[in-house]
């Protein structure tokens, strides 16, 4: 069968957003809720402006009461280093039992901007070139540390770890990281990848 003729699936998401809510609850509540509904995955919005708790720890305290919908928080790439990201994102991955998501944002607002101090406020698509490295080398970085290279010297009775790192030495439009990362390669190797691409330069 051709490419073309393959059947899409359709992924059903809920959006967890709460403005300003700081209970756990209310997220548990309705997270429960999703997975009851049989949705795919929930999303949890997050800026770097915007009031209320952090993405991804607040679905790492949904993790462990829910046990198969998919948890997908908002990470912005455009003042915070990849290497924290990657790990946020494989942590999740970890705590959720394979079920973590990113949704890749940028910020355009000299406001955000200001709020770190390091740089002003870029073009759009500039923002989107960048996020798309740190995608990139999120999954270098993921790939890091392969869990299945495990090397056996049969002469010598010596195993090599399993876990032994290795460095991804790369270079981005505004960033470089060399890794690895310190988190274990996440369950789905790759957690997805999510991006609103309604926008033009997304």
């Amino acid at each position: 069968m051709s490419s073309s003729h393959v059947p899409r699936r359709l992924h059903l998401a809920a959006a967890l957003d709460r403005r300003s809510v700081y209970d756990a609850g209310e997220y548990l509540a309705a997270a429960r809720l999703a997975e009851r509904g049989t949705l795919d995955f929930v999303t949890l919005d997050d800026g770097l402006a915007r009031p209320g708790p952090d993405a991804s720890a607040v679905l790492a305290r949904v993790a462990p009461a829910t046990r198969r919908v998919g948890l997908v928080p908002t990470l912005t790439t455009t003042h915070t280093e990849p290497f924290h990201v990657q790990a946020a994102v494989a942590t999740l991955d970890w705590v959720s039992r394979g079920r973590a998501g990113w949704r890749i944002e940028v910020s355009t607002t000299e406001g955000e901007a200001r709020l770190f101090g390091r740089r002003h406020a870029a073009p759009a698509d500039a923002l989107w070139q960048e996020a798309g490295e740190v995608a990139d080398v999120a999954a270098r970085l993921w790939d890091s540390r392969q869990g299945d290279a495990e090397i056996r010297g049969t002469g010598t009775g010596r195993f090599a770890d399993r876990d032994t790192p290795h460095h991804v030495d790369f270079t981005g439009s505004a960033f470089s990281v060399r890794g690895p990362s310190p988190v274990p390669r996440p369950p789905q190797g790759h957690p997805v990848r999510v991006v609103d691409a309604t926008g033009g330069p997304a």
